[in-house]
């Protein structure tokens, strides 16, 4: 699996359900892609900023982005393709 550091600010469509927050899609470059499935959440910190990050899919390849509860920017970290 070959694996790409992005680290670019992204728009993503999310449902917040009280404290849950589920990606639905995000634009990249202009592109829309469909999150097909979460695959994994977990929780780390920049300073005192709280981030979010989810391994998501859109079915062909693997996506890692972030929220930052401080600042409500979302950032695609890496990608992961085949």
């Amino acid at each position: 699996m070959n694996v790409t550091r992005v680290n670019q600010p992204i728009k993503v469509a999310a449902v917040f359900d009280g404290p849950s927050i589920k990606p639905k899609w995000f634009t990249w470059v202009n592109k829309k892609f469909e999150i097909k499935k979460i695959a994994m959440v977990w929780k780390s910190y920049d300073g005192s900023a709280r981030m979010l990050h989810f391994s998501v899919t859109d079915g062909s390849s693997l996506y890692e982005i972030s929220f930052n509860n401080r600042t409500y920017e979302w950032r695609l970290e890496k990608i992961a393709v085949e």
